[in-house]
């Protein structure tokens, strides 16, 4: 066994060790890269696993890239009704957590595009026909391309519900743990006044969106927002949006645009380490089509 098909492993072996399955507790729900490093090599002589110690950091974000990772997820992990989130800082990588109510699998899905979602054409002959022509199919190029062609533009023009202004552009790749693919920013009109708020753009192509990862982001940018010198005092929301592809077939970019979230609650949970518990709920989701096609698109 190689790969992404040994983690489970990794996470009974985990569970097992600081489940008490009696009381129903964990000593603690919390796992570390050094205990991801320990499980690893403590498997790699008891069962064989090939996996490596290194890069722990990214177990738990690697494992959730996968469209198969509800179906790996150890099953007596799921028939203790618990599944498992990121954590971030000191060193944290991931959580077991409960199920919520209701829920039945370990890592539901629910950014895919409906059918009666809104679908839009945008052109592309804007873009170079080379640029056309030679575009790699990843995550950079998919954001390079939706900041040129001004996608989140048209989607805040035309079918947002905030009364919007202005929207700029401000930085893609910005720094942090986790990264944020792009940032703009939006004054919208709201009770007779305008308002400021930071768009963080998550784009992901052919792989799974990360709700957990998208609250962190609005938890981070509103604790930036009350920085001293950033210059962001003014800044009251953050909107989180993402961005995804999925399947190579398909050409079109999904757009979901979150509700705002304040500043105050975002510092809120970022202060406590609560991100997860952020509501994250979808205004609209649009389904964008460059016009000619796209390679990597």
């Amino acid at each position: 066994m190689a790969g992404e098909s040994q983690k489970p492993i990794v996470f009974s072996y985990l569970f097992q060790h600081r489940y008490n399955a009696q009381t129903e507790e964990f000593t603690p729900s919390t796992v570390t890269q050094d205990e991801i490093q320990d499980a690893i090599i403590a498997l790699r002589a008891d069962e064989g696993v090939s996996l490596r110690v290194g890069n722990p950091a990214n177990f738990m974000k690697d494992f959730l890239r996968s469209w198969s990772r509800s179906a790996l997820w150890p099953s007596e992990i799921g028939d203790a009704g618990y599944t498992a989130r990121q954590a971030y800082g000191h060193g944290a990588v991931f959580d077991f957590v409960p199920y919520l109510p209701g829920q039945t699998e370990a890592f539901p899905y629910e950014y895919d595009l409906p059918a009666t979602a809104p679908r839009h054409r945008i052109e592309s002959v804007s873009l170079p026909s080379a640029a056309r022509a030679l575009g790699r199919g990843d995550e950079s190029w998919l954001i390079q391309v939706a900041v040129n062609q001004r996608v989140l533009a048209t989607h805040f023009a035309l079918y947002s519900d905030l009364d919007v202004v202005d929207l700029f552009h401000l930085q893609n790749a910005m720094k942090g743990t986790p990264e944020i693919d792009a940032v703009f920013l939006l004054t919208f009109r709201q009770g007779g006044q305008v308002r400021k708020a930071l768009v963080t753009l998550e784009a992901k192509r052919n792989e799974p969106i990360l709700p957990d990862q998208v609250r962190f982001q609005a938890a981070y940018m509103s604790k930036q927002c009350r920085r001293p010198g950033r210059g962001l005092h003014d800044v009251e929301f953050i909107i989180p949006v993402a961005a995804a592809t999925r399947g190579t077939a398909s050409h079109t970019v999904g757009v979901f645009e979150m509700n705002p979230i304040k500043i105050a609650d975002g510092i809120a949970v970022y202060d406590a380490k609560t991100s997860h518990t952020l509501a994250l709920v979808v205004a609209k989701a649009v389904g964008y089509d460059f016009v000619p096609k796209v390679s990597g698109i």
